[in-house]
């Protein structure tokens, strides 16, 4: 079993595919398959059902995947360790932004770390929390931003800024500023998807008002904020989502914007990392941009 092996055993996993994982590499699909078929051989096990549609890990595969990428991590642990590692902030940062943080925050934070460090290149993804969680527990991302802390071992959250969450709704609804839960639940709503921090965060709320999340009207589920903001422009419900996201279209006069009466809904966006890995120089420089410039405490 070589680090070759492995990281072809996960770029499988990670993609399902071993023609993708191979471009993904850099190497021919036969060599790709060949890796596999000598680890399979190594373990005497064997690590993925091969299927028409895509490749699955098999039970025993899904035991080995942690320990591979624990394997391959602290490999790279023990290189920046043993070898002179290059201090100079540049290359690619990887960041992982929910919905808010995202669409708000991350433009302002990107511009001012750009200008310290100009060789910088950005690859960031806009995911749900849930998905930003499980990349940096698997390694695929360094840095998440998230609309909720996180209660695991395997996440350090550190709270950058407090975001109040409102109702938008069509003009045509011509609800008032303030309104109550009673008067809010009569109308249909338009939701991000399950795994999204602002949606739990509604939830959650309104289950300390004893108000059953299943008795909500939600005809429409999306997993895109514009979408959901054009649904609501268009006059199919109302919404819950942040007032920074919303500010811009309530000022244009394209939607209202309303808060519940008795239900304060304000939550913390946070800076995601994984305690079980060190930050890269560049991810590194990040962190320390955020600690800065929102004085949270390591």
């Amino acid at each position: 079993m070589d680090f070759k092996q492995i990281e072809a055993f996960i770029n499988v996993a990670k993609f399902k595919s071993f023609s993708k994982a191979a471009s993904s590499s850099f190497l021919s699909q036969p060599a790709i398959s060949s890796h596999i078929a000598s680890l399979e051989k190594d373990l005497k096990v064997q690590l993925f059902d091969r299927t028409s549609k895509e490749v699955v890990l098999t039970p025993a595969g899904e035991s080995f995947l942690n320990y591979a990428i624990d394997i391959l991590n602290t490999r790279d642990k023990a290189v920046r360790t043993l070898s002179s590692f290059n201090d100079n902030v540049e290359g690619n940062l990887y960041l992982s932004a929910s919905t808010t943080p995202c669409n708000t925050m991350v433009p302002k934070l990107l511009l001012e770390f750009h200008s310290s460090y100009p060789n910088v290149h950005f690859n960031v993804s806009e995911l749900s929390s849930g998905q930003i969680i499980e990349n940096i527990i698997r390694f695929d991302s360094e840095l998440g931003i998230v609309g909720r802390k996180v209660l695991d071992e395997k996440i350090d959250c550190f709270k950058l800024v407090e975001d109040e969450l409102v109702v938008v709704s069509p003009n045509s609804y011509k609800l008032p500023a303030e309104l109550t839960l009673k008067e809010l639940l009569k109308y249909d709503f338009i939701m991000r998807e399950k795994n999204s921090a602002t949606r739990k965060t509604f939830e959650e709320m309104l289950g300390k008002k004893d108000i059953d999340v299943s008795s909500l009207k939600i005809p429409y589920e999306v997993n895109s904020l514009d979408t959901m903001l054009q649904f609501v422009k268009a006059g199919l419900g109302v919404s819950v989502v942040s007032s920074q996201v919303c500010s811009d279209y309530v000022s244009c006069g394209l939607m209202r914007e309303s808060r519940i009466k008795g239900l304060p809904m304000t939550r913390n966006i946070y800076l995601a990392t994984s305690s079980k890995r060190t930050l890269t120089p560049t991810a590194k420089a990040f962190f320390n941009l955020c600690r800065e410039k929102f004085k949270f405490e390591v």
